[in-house]
């Protein structure tokens, strides 16, 4: 009996180890962490310590490129940098994919920041892989606290902010989490807790920037902008809000909100299209296509009333899953633009690999188009290349009479801008249609045109 309950004590400590140490690393897993996080803020334990949070840089493309065989044994050759350069570390876990966290006692002789130097400075070295040199690079965020009145769940979120501030300022660099991303903390959460209410509420709103016609200023679609001015919090920039609402699971939500007011104001203006931006978590959703059909069944609005924009943020990732959305809106009669052309790493490759019906042209290529030859140059073979692909080019970020008239010389098919028009409510779009009508400017009398 005595040696069968050893067994059994012994069979259940390997189980116990199984269920709390990562597979690929050897390190804990994210269980374990949070696990030794909690006991420690149970036990109050004294001192202080930081919490370092990293991230791997280009983790995915090599893990997709070279395979996975080599992307596992990289997240080996971290691991090992990791326990060789956290010196006196209470645990270090892989928490998933290509994240890794450790807490650190924080002493005279190791700091978190010195630590976090030595690990980016290591990481900076490429990797023999396979028979292959791998590069990569890290990003660290540092939060610290003491277990003995702060909360670990908490400090752990600030490393994780902290990561992100130092994902944004480069590669292998860190960020001590401190006061400002302390108050950028609280709005993000503040701004999860309205998100709900708004929306149920009507504190949401579209604006729509008008699309006009290059050679005849004729409004030809709109593109819906979402707008939320809260009572509480004030006015609450789309910028900020997309990705809370995507890190909070919000943003589906949020985009269906969206989709079915866009479809509201296409019902209203008919024959003018009404563009929405999809996010990338909500075009990856397998039955993408066949809600978009489903709602404009509902709305008694055409599939030509509608046009969707994608970024590079769709197209980045789960390719194959992208082109068959692609495939099935345009199936449908849904116009499918590349937004933001130019901005991205493949922009040319993606015209290659997917099929659109039009492109839009950052901004960034009208800054010097009244300046230098070089950039009316470029743009003229940008506005080429999407004719020569059949597709319709769109100017984004018009402000002067100058970049029109020129864009117009280049044969650009269609200009949004404020120099013709900023976001408006739906009733402001129904005037400037009404104004900028060819036929309707023909037919009024010479004064009312010279107002036009």
């Amino acid at each position: 009996m005595a040696v069968e309950n050893r067994r059994l004590s012994r069979e259940g400590a390997r189980l116990d180890v199984k269920a709390h140490s990562d597979p690929l690393t050897g390190l804990m897993n994210r269980v374990a962490f949070n696990n030794v996080l909690a006991e420690r803020s149970r036990d109050h334990v004294q001192g202080e310590l930081a919490i370092l949070f990293f991230d791997l840089n280009r983790f995915k493309e090599i893990n997709d490129s070279l395979g996975h065989t080599v992307g596992d044994l990289l997240l080996g050759q971290v691991a090992l940098c990791l326990t060789e350069n956290l010196p006196g570390a209470v645990s270090v876990a892989r928490m998933g994919g290509d994240e890794f966290a450790a807490i650190l006692p924080v002493t005279r002789e190791v700091t978190p920041e010195a630590c976090a130097t030595a690990i980016a400075e290591s990481l900076k070295q490429p990797f023999l892989l396979e028979g292959q040199l791998v590069q990569t690079g890290t990003a660290i965020g540092i939060a610290y606290g003491n277990l003995a009145y702060d909360d670990g769940d908490d400090l752990l979120k600030r490393a994780d902010l902290a990561m992100y501030e130092a994902k944004s300022a480069g590669i292998n660099t860190y960020r001590v989490f401190d006061d400002v991303m302390e108050e950028r903390m609280s709005s993000r959460v503040a701004i999860r807790s309205e998100l709900s209410k708004a929306m149920q509420e009507n504190e949401l709103s579209l604006h729509f920037q008008p699309l006009v016609s290059a050679r005849t200023g004729e409004l030809r679609s709109v593109e819906a902008l979402l707008r939320w001015k809260s009572p509480r919090l004030g006015n609450v920039s789309p910028g900020v809000l997309v990705p809370i609402a995507e890190e909070s699971g919000q943003i589906i939500e949020l985009s269906n909100w969206v989709i079915d007011r866009a479809l509201e104001a296409a019902a209203v203006l008919g024959d003018v299209p009404v563009g929405i931006n999809i996010s990338p978590l909500h075009f990856r959703h397998s039955q993408f296509a066949q809600m978009i059909a489903d709602k404009m069944l509902a709305a008694k609005v055409k599939p030509s009333s509608l046009y969707i924009e994608i970024t590079e943020g769709v197209l980045i990732s789960h390719m194959e899953a992208a082109k068959r959305t692609i495939s099935q809106l345009r199936n449908l009669g849904i116009k499918v633009y590349l937004d933001d052309f130019g901005t991205g790493y493949s922009s040319l490759s993606y015209l290659q690999n997917f099929e659109f019906d039009g492109m839009k042209i950052d901004k960034s290529f009208l800054r010097n188009l009244d300046q230098r030859q070089q950039a009316t140059q470029i743009m003229r073979s940008v506005i080429d290349l999407g004719h020569s692909l059949d597709l319709q080019v769109v100017a984004e970020g018009v402000e002067t009479d100058w970049q029109a008239r020129l864009l117009q010389l280049l044969n650009c098919d269609l200009l949004q801008g404020f120099h013709f028009a900023t976001p408006m409510p739906l009733e402001d779009v129904i005037a400037f249609r009404a104004a900028n009508d060819p036929a309707a400017i023909d037919a009024a009398p010479v004064e009312r045109r010279m107002a036009v």
